[in-house]
Order: structure tokens, then C-alpha cells, then sequence
């Protein structure tokens, strides 16, 4: 057991301020770009900036302490510690610089090209998602190529066919891009509403694309389809509440740590509110929206994601 260390204050500060990017450095770890945060790659439903993460499955937030805490299992004392170079043999942090945080920017697409050749020819040489699954999506408008960047736009719609919030995927293999449109509203991600009692889950939008190639022959168009954005859960309970005829849930998310420990997490929250208990964060008014039995069930891909199982002529699973 760790003994106990007074700190000052302003170690205290320093620890807590500690760039959260230099403490997954110091231990090996990777992350990527996710717009203007970063995304955690061994635990997807994680973003951070500066010193400052957000669990996207948990709620759980807070500073660099909170961090170590968190996910190493640290006690305060020892993070502390850790943070101000007395471990990881003196490696010296950054410290955060990050400014208060700025208003919530009006969300507005980007500018379309007046061409999809980027989009069309990264969709199908990269990533092999066929030529006619692209285009019953840019025919729906719920994807295109931007003007500027020509990054692929993918625009999450709400049930009155509103756009609400909008992903770009990079399309320069050599400088990988991904990161939301300002203003999005993260509860109408990247989805298809089919009409059925049944509702694919998926992570990403090029999960749920390469999924529907894999099934294309099948009748796909008449089930629904949602990509969470990571493992977040805010979309699937808005889609859930706009459409109260589903009833059988299939999680098609990463078989990977991040995407196996969402199964459990989804699933419980189902399971309760189908008997109508309480769910952390969730207004009685939006319980009783939510309220019916769920059929859950869990598919995995044989690879990482679907994608790379489309890459590798994956096993196709009966719609």
C-alpha cells in the first residue's frame, strides 16, 4: 500500500493538468485524431483534449489524475506522484495549456465538391465497399464528398429527415482523418431507417457500409442501421425512441476489448429498460419512451471490425 505524500497545491495542479497524450506516450499506448480530440485506441468510447477525457460508455470524466485513476488503477496518492516525474524513470510530462472551453459552434454541412471521385475511388480501392452500396447512400444524401477537403461526409438524419450532425473520414491514406462536424449533435449519428423490428448497431460509418456489402443480396434495405460514433450510447437511445416499432437489437460492434465491454454495458441497459428500471441519466419521460421487451444479440465479425472482414472475403451471416 502507498504511504501517504502531502502535496502543495500547485503539484496537485500540475499533476492534474498533465497532457493526457504524453501519459499514453510514456506507456506505449496509441490514439488518433478524432477532429478536435483525440480518440484512445485500446478503449474506443474515449476521447480526450489537453488533460481533460470523456468515457463515452461510463460518463466517467475528468482530469489526468482522474485518468490514472481510472483506467490504471492508481490511487490518487500514486498518480500524483507519476504525474510530477517521480516514476516512468523521470519522464517528464507536458502540462496542459488548453484554454476554456469555446461556445458550442451552429452546426452547418460542409461545402459539397462538385464531383465524388475522391470518396468513390478511397470507398472502393481502400476500403472495397461496392460501387452500388456507396451510392444508395450519396442517392439518400447521407453521403458525400466535401469541397475543400474532400474528406467523406457522412450526415446522420433525425426521423423528420432533418440533418443533425455530420463525420468526415479522411480520404489521403498517408494523413488518416476522421473528427465531427462543429454543432453535431452526437445523438443522430451516421443511420438507415428501414422500416423492420430490427436495428444493426456499429461503431463506425464505414462498419455499418461494409456490413450491408457483405449482405447486399440479402434485402438489407428494409432493416435499420445506426453507427454510434466509437461506443457512445446517446444515438442508439435517440433512434430507439424515434422509432418505438424496434424491438430486436443487434450489436455488430468491434471484436476488440472497447467494443466486447460495450456489448455488456448495452445490454444491461436494455435488459433494464425493458422491465422499466432506472437508468442513470435518463428522465422518466424518456424511460417510459424506451420501455418494451428488447431481443439482443450479439454478432461479431471473424477480423477486428467488418471492414476488415470485407477486405479479407469475411463470412457473410443470414439478415
Amino acid at each position: 500500500m502507498s504511504k501517504f505524500i502531502p502535496f502543495t497545491e500547485e503539484e496537485i495542479y500540475l499533476a492534474a493538468h498533465t497532457e493526457i497524450k504524453s501519459i499514453l506516450d510514456a506507456k506505449g499506448e496509441k490514439y488518433e485524431r478524432s477532429g478536435t480530440e483525440w480518440l484512445w485506441e485500446a478503449n474506443h468510447s474515449v476521447k480526450f483534449r489537453g488533460h481533460i477525457f470523456y468515457d463515452h460508455n461510463t460518463g466517467d470524466k475528468g482530469t489526468a489524475i482522474d485518468f490514472l485513476c481510472t483506467f490504471f488503477n492508481m490511487r490518487f496518492q500514486d498518480a500524483v506522484c507519476t504525474l510530477n516525474c517521480r516514476d516512468y524513470n523521470g519522464i517528464e510530462f507536458e502540462r496542459s495549456t488548453l484554454k476554456k472551453e469555446r461556445k458550442r459552434r451552429p452546426f452547418v454541412l460542409p461545402g459539397k465538391s462538385r464531383n465524388m471521385k475522391r470518396v468513390y475511388a478511397y470507398l472502393m480501392q481502400e476500403r472495397h465497399i461496392d460501387s452500388e452500396v456507396i451510392s444508395f447512400f450519396v442517392h439518400s444524401r447521407s453521403l458525400y464528398e466535401s469541397a475543400n477537403t474532400h474528406n467523406a461526409v457522412f450526415v446522420g438524419y433525425d426521423a423528420t429527415g432533418k440533418a443533425r450532425a455530420a463525420h468526415q473520414k479522411g480520404t489521403l491514406t498517408e494523413k488518416p482523418y476522421r473528427g465531427d462536424v462543429d454543432g453535431s449533435d452526437k445523438e443522430f449519428f451516421f443511420n438507415y431507417h428501414g422500416g423492420s423490428a430490427r436495428l444493426y448497431v456499429f461503431e463506425a460509418p464505414i462498419d455499418m457500409l461494409s456490413f450491408i456489402n457483405l449482405h447486399k443480396e440479402k434485402g438489407w434495405q428494409k432493416h435499420n442501421y445506426l453507427a454510434l460514433g466509437c461506443t457512445a450510447l446517446p444515438a442508439l437511445l435517440r433512434f430507439l425512441s424515434e422509432y418505438p416499432g424496434i424491438h430486436q437489437v443487434v450489436l455488430c460492434l468491434d471484436n476488440d476489448h472497447a467494443g466486447i465491454k460495450a456489448d455488456a454495458i448495452i445490454q444491461e441497459m436494455l435488459q433494464r429498460l425493458s422491465q422499466g428500471m432506472y437508468v442513470e441519466d435518463l428522465s422518466e419521460e424518456m424511460r417510459e419512451q424506451l420501455r418494451r421487451p428488447y431481443e439482443i444479440s450479439i454478432l461479431k465479425s471473424v477480423k477486428k471490425d467488418w471492414n476488415d472482414d470485407l477486405k479479407n472475403l469475411g463470412n457473410k451471416y443470414d439478415l
